[in-house]
């Protein structure tokens, strides 16, 4: 693994082997160990090669004992470097394709606004025009023609409804909050369901990436309330600490049996969630899930701000 020779490692100090944290780390390792303490393993180490590049491990330490004096530490590593390498990888292309799909978003949503619905209220203006018109035009034709003007309307609203779901102009322009208000809204009018908010310390605003991932996990977490859970209810509540935020969505609806591992989810089609995860990952956050079958579904985000 270090690409030394055994006899070359005996002699070696730690401290030319581990980086500072690593070294921190080791010491709390040994401290409760030789107390008898319980410690969470497998724990992870950054060591420092020779040539100073870096490699990760994980280990597995136990106390060597002598009639029941310790007098040594067994030492069981893994290399995991690879694999931590792969992790930053995919985090660099999560990041830059999630960056890249709301730009696409928020080009769809332009041309929609710009293109789409203008040339709908134009169309609806003439189809009002030529049903208001007195000449040459049947009462039944005109009859005809309001329909198609009201169709031409409803049309116009849909188009405009799914430019703001693609890039909601209030969540650049008032923020976050205003945002969730928004999202409450919409669903309070396309469903029975009704959303409680709640907002929990200073009212401030959070930087525009943090607050289009917080955004985008509260909007799927919701789609998810109104498709699958059969919830009546539904409660947002929104937490700014100084140096973190939180979001909950809780819902009373049937629940579902979380898998083990959560990444079951995934493999299942449930790719919502897995988007949600990716998500607060990218704001070096976690996402937690509790379920009960009959009672509901909670989603806990938290994330450094």
């Amino acid at each position: 693994m270090f690409g030394n020779k055994l006899d070359k490692l005996f002699y070696a100090d730690q401290h030319s082997l581990l980086s500072m944290e690593s070294l921190k780390k080791a010491s709390e390792v040994r401290a409760k160990l030789l107390n008898q303490e319980l410690i969470e393993q497998p724990y992870e180490l950054k060591m420092i090669m020779e040539d100073s590049t870096e490699k990760f491990f994980r280990l597995m330490t136990n106390v060597f004992r002598v009639d029941n004096k310790p007098v040594g530490f067994q030492h069981i590593a893994r290399d995991y470097t690879q694999q931590i390498h792969m992790q930053d990888n995919l985090r660099f292309y999560l990041e830059h394709f999630t960056k890249a799909q709301e730009e696409e978003r928020m080009r769809i949503a332009h041309e929609l606004h710009d293109d789409t619905i203008q040339a709908l209220v134009v169309l609806s203006r003439e189809l009002d025009m030529l049903s208001l018109s007195k000449e040459g035009i049947s009462e039944d034709k005109k009859i005809h023609l309001e329909n198609l003007r009201q169709q031409t309307n409803n049309i116009m609203a849909g188009v405009r409804r799914l430019s703001q779901d693609l890039r909601p102009p209030i969540l650049d322009r008032l923020g976050l909050w205003a945002a969730l208000e928004w999202l409450a809204s919409g669903l309070e009018t396309r469903s029975s369901i009704s959303v409680d908010l709640k907002k929990i310390g200073e009212d401030r605003r959070l930087s525009s990436e943090a607050e289009l991932l917080f955004f985008r996990i509260v909007q799927e977490a919701l789609n998810n309330v109104w498709k699958h859970s059969q919830a009546t209810r539904a409660e947002v509540i929104l937490e700014l600490g100084n140096s973190e935020a939180k979001v909950i969505i809780k819902d009373n609806g049937k629940g579902f049996d979380i898998p083990y591992p959560a990444d079951e989810l995934t493999r299942r089609g449930k790719l919502g969630v897995a988007g949600m995860r990716e998500r607060a990952s990218l704001m070096d956050g976690r996402m937690s899930i509790e379920s009960i079958s009959g009672k509901g579904t909670t989603i806990t985000i938290e994330a450094p701000v």
